[in-house]
């Protein structure tokens, strides 16, 4: 009867291992299941911030290239003035000689005017002299 018992004693023991295993085994399998899951978000998440990384760098590429393509047309534009500058002033320099010749040209006209005039007051005077 003793042995009996020790029998059904170690049978029940056996059991309880055996129920204790079984509960361990869902336990590990809801652990791994638990890590892949995980896992997974953890790849999910690597993968949305490659994607955000990679539309910032696209963003920051096209910013780049607009920033690039402005500057080479303010210095285009840069160009372009002061071509338009040396244009104006060698056409205000050209201006400039010509005034100047038309002043001095002027002054000539207004001598020989004097002159002509001086010289038609005199004849004037001459011709009631003679009359």
């Amino acid at each position: 009867v003793q042995d009996r018992s020790e029998r059904l004693y170690q049978l029940g023991d056996l059991q309880e291992r055996m129920e204790k295993l079984a509960g361990s085994k869902t336990d590990l399998s809801a652990k791994v299941v638990f890590s892949e899951e995980e896992k997974l978000k953890i790849s999910k998440d690597l993968v949305d911030l490659q994607i955000k990384t990679n539309k910032m760098k696209e963003q920051y590429e096209t910013e780049n290239f607009e920033l690039k393509n402005m500057i080479l047309a303010l210095e285009n534009r840069v160009l372009e003035l002061e071509l338009c500058s040396e244009k104006v002033t060698g056409e205000r320099d050209a201006l400039r000689e010509r005034l100047h010749a038309l002043e001095t040209s002027r002054k000539e006209l207004a001598d020989e005017y004097i002159i002509l005039k001086s010289n038609y007051l005199a004849l004037g005077k001459e011709l009631e002299q003679e009359v």
